[in-house]
């Protein structure tokens, strides 16, 4: 088999499972339409791009020196996600203001997505794992690299568009004021649980 095609069905299996980031990703769809979702998607597929360079460079060991850093990275994201789950429950069926309607400050968005990405250390024992087993870390060279990047991001924004059509269609069905409130603690619910799974890694 292709070490490329390998490569993708390996990923994509991995990605397309629900964890934290999918979770995050499904919430803020569900909470504030597909769109919403770019900027933490942006940051989730950043994330992974760092770790594939991480692994490609054998950098682990930057990683482990860096561990303060990225403890302060994932400490950050729970605080964020408790935050904007405590919020929507406070807030559940209540008409979102202008300012919540547009969402402001995707750069918070962005952070969160490259945080759960990069405070996950099994993410870079997964490239770290693969890489050798498909593609000998010593064969890949910039065409190589580049083809793993336009994989990675190709794959994300397949699992990225499928959960966020997924969370519109429910958001379509469900359009009653009760309905939105049930939709809003969901969505909290949601961001709470990825927070604690987060916090327990």
């Amino acid at each position: 088999m292709n070490p490329y095609l390998l490569f993708f069905l390996a990923f994509a299996s991995s990605a397309a499972v629900p964890g934290p980031e999918i979770a995050a990703l499904l919430s803020r769809s569900l909470s504030h339409g597909m769109r919403s979702s770019l900027p933490l998607a942006v940051g989730i597929i950043s994330g992974k791009l760092v770790m594939l360079t991480t692994a490609v460079l054998g950098l682990a060991v930057l990683l482990h020196v860096l561990g303060p850093a990225f403890a302060l990275l994932k400490w950050a994201g729970v605080g964020y996600l408790l935050w904007l789950g405590i919020n929507k429950w406070r807030k559940a069926g209540k008409p979102l203001t202008t300012a919540e309607a547009s969402l402001g400050k995707p750069s918070l968005e962005f952070g969160l997505g490259m945080a759960m990405t990069l405070s996950n250390p099994l993410a870079l024992a997964f490239y770290m794992a693969l890489l050798p087993n498909v593609i000998p870390l010593a064969d890949i060279g910039p065409g190589s690299y580049l083809l793993l990047c336009g994989i990675i991001i190709a794959t994300m924004l397949l699992i990225t568009l499928g959960y966020g059509l997924l969370a519109e269609a429910s958001r379509a069905v469900f359009r009653s004021p009760r309905a939105k409130a049930n939709i809003d603690r969901g969505s909290g619910s949601i961001m709470l649980g990825v927070a604690l799974l987060l916090a327990s890694r």
